[in-house]
């Protein structure tokens, strides 16, 4: 097909073209699990739209050149408690100001306050647009993830009108952390730009995928991409573990290893028109053996770490596979088994060699008189498998697969060298002397000394 000129036209499958134009007084609709791929160039003088709900979104691609607007109704999640939605434009050339004209019964208001928002990582802060700041508040930034809410009791679209972009697109990125400005973060809130789901991890695509273009723009230790769960919960984080597709507009947070402003790069060769859901519903990555490790209060889980096993990995950092926690202070993270630098992972990754020989240091901060308890809560790796928690403080190895390690601190829990989980085949009895002990030196770049873990835990 060279060319549709259509009156009326409603798409709900896969079409391709090479051009595309829509004359004035015309429309055309691509319902929410339709898509549009052409290769040549795009016009519209009447009504280009493109549908979406919670779970389902419209794509269109363009190969060749743009003239005229596309309006894309893309869902967001309603405020609610902790429901925030992390979204950026799927247009361009959208003014701020219009777009909440435009959605003044559907987009969430306080007072003065729009539910849209913006990610500040010099100062970790979040500041919304009021009615006296909108105003002057220009375009939407394509690529620049915002905090966004529609309505509680709407149907959740929020409608963006803008130009469809067709090109690469690149978003600044920098690495304010603490240990560089005394008051910032390594994280910045990004998005996909393109009115279509771009390819997120190497199992989407081995080299046009977010991660791998942009590899040797993120922290190494947090080589992911960190999508907010909208329940108060925190951050899932998806890395090249299972297969991520990320939805016409999605913003996520990610992190920068440069203390001077980088970019990264949204390619149009990361575009598809497949996909599924967004990132708030916290879909489960898992094509590989995967243990994972809760921490409870009472009947509340608190937080969890992960564990992976896939041939090809190592003990030591393997980036775009490990990944930091987002919040150092967690009240549960794991650390590398070797070259340990500090820093807390949500998801540790090792060789397949490693599910039955293996000793993993473990972080709980927890407060004293503050109670806890840690369970399994998923265990994908061999049945033969023993999961040991040792305290080497209380001299107790507890056997997860049998029952949770229960906790009261006497003292204020924090730091390496306590606590230690134990994959093996061996059954370890009452009566042995098992103490595993931590030494570890390590400099970061941005600190001009070393630091010395685990001293005050080895008993000389």
């Amino acid at each position: 097909m060279k060319k549709l000129i259509l009156l009326l036209c409603f798409v709900s499958f896969l079409t391709k073209a090479q051009n595309i134009t829509v004359a004035l007084g015309k429309s055309f609709t691509v319902e929410k699990t339709g898509s549009v791929t052409m290769s040549g160039n795009f016009s519209n003088s009447g009504a280009f739209t493109l549908n979406s709900d919670s779970d389902e979104f419209s794509s269109i691609i363009i190969g060749g050149s743009v003239s005229g607007n596309i309006t894309y109704n893309r869902y967001v999640n309603p405020v609610g408690t902790n429901e925030w939605d992390l979204i950026g434009s799927p247009v361009d050339g959208l003014s701020i100001s219009a777009f909440a004209s435009t959605n003044s019964s559907t987009l969430a208001t306080n007072g003065s306050a729009y539910a849209i928002g913006e990610y500040n990582n010099v100062t970790d802060t979040w500041t919304n647009y009021t009615t006296s700041t909108i105003g002057s508040s220009g375009n939407f930034d394509i690529g620049k993830g915002y905090q966004m809410g529609s309505i509680g009791s709407g149907s959740g679209i929020l409608v963006f009108t803008g130009s469809p972009a067709s090109t690469n697109q690149t978003q600044s990125i920098i690495n304010n952390d603490a240990a560089n400005s005394g008051t910032g973060r390594r994280w910045n809130l990004v998005a996909n730009p393109f009115p279509s789901y771009i390819q997120g991890n190497a199992n989407a695509h081995a080299t046009n995928n977010f991660l791998t273009v942009n590899s040797d723009k993120l922290d190494d230790s947090y080589e992911a991409i960190y999508g907010y769960d909208a329940d108060g919960t925190g951050y899932t984080i998806y890395n090249n573990i299972g297969t991520l597709l990320l939805a016409p507009g999605q913003a996520f947070m990610v992190a920068s290893d440069n203390t001077n402003s980088d970019n990264i790069s949204f390619t149009t060769q990361m575009r598809t028109v497949v996909g599924g859901d967004d990132l708030i519903l916290g879909r489960i990555m898992q094509d590989s053996y995967e243990l994972i490790l809760s921490i409870n209060q009472g009947d509340t889980e608190i937080d969890q770490t992960k564990f992976y096993f896939q041939d090809g990995l190592n003990l030591g950092l393997d980036p775009g596979y490990d990944a930091g926690h987002f919040n150092q202070q967690a009240a549960l993270t794991s650390r590398l088994v070797e070259e340990d630098e500090g820093v807390g992972f949500a998801i540790n990754a090792m060789g397949l060699e490693s599910i039955n020989d293996v000793v993993i240091p473990l972080v709980i901060n927890r407060e004293s008189a503050d109670g806890f308890r840690i369970s399994i809560h998923s265990n994908g790796i061999y049945e033969g498998t023993n999961v040991y928690l040792e305290d080497n403080q209380q001299g107790t190895m507890t056997l997860l697969n049998q029952q949770d390690f229960e906790l009261i601190p006497e003292i204020n829990l924090s730091e390496v060298g306590r606590f230690y989980l134990h994959l093996t085949q061996t059954t370890f009895s009452t009566e042995d002397d098992i103490q595993t002990n931590h030494l570890n030196a390590y400099k970061l770049d941005a600190f001009n000394f070393i630091t010395i873990e685990g001293l005050s835990l080895i008993h000389i």
